[in-house]
């Protein structure tokens, strides 16, 4: 009898083991895939998200959001291509292509990947392939249209191609009627083709579509300068730090009217707030408003020169006027200002050295119009397209210099002087970097 008892609980032993087993294993199972479906919902929290932030053109949010997916998990398609998306928004060129090249790798080709390596190349100033396909990625743009009308209207503001960019923007600007940026790119067109009165209209238009839209009052207070209008440029300078309250470009704008209005103290004080923002945020409002890195490596020091000068500070002017000569040898207005500077300080052979720089530069930019000038009436000229690219080369800025050398290549791939600068430009790079 002891023996069958001692059988019949070893038999109800056997079997509960198995069963426990089974129960811990399913419990893992549920942990498990509890973890796995929270990471999926993070991940897909996250692109949606940044998704959102690019609707809404602000990259910096977009890219902070895209970042934490691809933390979860680097090797999500969907996720590289917000995350290469969100960094050629964000101008950063260099980490869009290596994250296209990690989605290759991953994915393979895709129609989203090609889309996206089109648009990176505009933003660049090579529009070809863009412009091959746009017809079709406007019939289904997959939810950018406004980001391809823009991509390349501003590819083709870097190519002088302002008929094609209107035409574009004329189509952008009916389907999204409360959109201010095909208003604004019109302004700059317009303001390029030397008519103000119609830039200021339009730059007023993109206002009055979006209050805060800082890139139109600030290229409307320039408009508002170039007619000696201080007060309305320094309402609308004061508009831009309304909405973003340490904006690089608008305070030395504020200044800048500020001296003109002869208020040199209160000059000072805003640049020196401006001086404060770091310099790689100077760097993306300079460049969120369309000027160029160039102009913003030196804004702050050539405010800082003029107001001493404006102020019979000769010495300080010189000092403030050769940093900035440093930071952007090809700046004529900087050389101006500093030959002034120098000759108020008695060194006039110094000041005679800036002004013979400076008469070869304006020589250089006369032709530069007269290119221009040109260009309007013979679009695929490439041989006008190298000179003007060899001309902001050597005289204004490097890298529109490449993307005009470039562009004459596209339009002749054997095209004798735009591959020899190039290759001239590149070698020096390489020497540079070298040393």
């Amino acid at each position: 009898m002891t023996s069958q008892v001692k059988e019949s609980q070893s038999s109800d032993q056997k079997t509960r083991r198995p069963s426990r087993i089974i129960v811990a294993g399913l419990c893992i199972g549920i942990v498990v895939a509890g973890l796995l479906w929270r990471k999926t919902a993070w991940i897909n929290f996250c692109q949606w998200q940044a998704e959102r932030n690019l609707q809404s053109r602000d990259a910096e949010q977009a890219l902070s959001w895209i970042s934490q997916a691809y933390q979860a998990d680097t090797q999500n398609p969907e996720t590289l291509l917000i995350l290469a998306r969100a960094y050629r928004r964000a101008h950063e060129v260099e980490p869009a292509i290596k994250t296209l090249k990690q989605l290759f790798k991953v994915a393979g080709p895709s129609e989203e990947l090609h889309r996206e390596q089109w648009l990176v190349e505009a933003q660049v100033g090579d529009v070809s392939n863009l412009e091959k396909h746009l017809a079709d990625m406007l019939i289904d743009p997959k939810g950018n249209a406004q980001d391809i009308c823009e991509t390349f209207v501003n590819s083709c503001v870097l190519n002088y191609r302002f008929h094609d960019a209107m035409r574009i923007i004329e189509v952008w600007q009916a389907d999204f009627p409360n959109d201010p940026l095909p208003h604004y790119y019109l302004g700059r067109i317009l303001e390029h083709q030397g008519d103000w009165e119609k830039a200021a209209r339009e730059f007023s238009t993109a206002l009055e579509v979006s209050p805060g839209h800082i890139p139109s009052a600030y290229n409307l207070a320039r408009v508002n300068l170039s007619h000696n209008q201080v007060d309305a440029a320094l309402d609308n300078y004061r508009l831009c730090t309304k909405y973003q309250k340490e904006h690089a470009a608008a305070l030395v704008g504020i200044a800048r009217c500020l001296r003109m209005k002869q208020d040199s103290q209160a000059a000072r004080a805003t640049l020196k707030t401006a001086q404060q923002v770091p310099e790689s945020q100077r760097l993306k409002d300079f460049r969120a408003v369309g000027d160029p890195a160039y102009v913003a490596r030196n804004a702050i020091l050539l405010e800082l020169g003029q107001l001493e000068l404006t102020s019979g500070n000769y010495k300080a002017a010189v000092a403030y006027l050769e940093d900035a000569i440093e930071q952007n040898p090809k700046d004529r207005k900087a050389r101006l200002a500093l030959a002034d500077a120098y000759r108020g300080s008695g060194e006039l052979e110094k000041a005679e050295q800036q002004i013979q720089i400076v008469q070869k530069t304006q020589q250089a930019i006369k032709r530069l119009d007269e290119c221009f000038d040109l260009l309007q009436k013979d679009l695929e000229n490439a041989d006008l397209r190298a000179e003007i690219g060899q001309i902001f080369l050597e005289h204004i800025s490097e890298n529109q210099g490449v993307v005009w050398l470039k562009n004459a290549l596209y339009y002749d791939p054997r095209h004798q002087r735009a591959r020899q600068a190039l290759e001239e430009y590149y070698a020096k790079q390489r020497s540079s970097s070298h040393n």
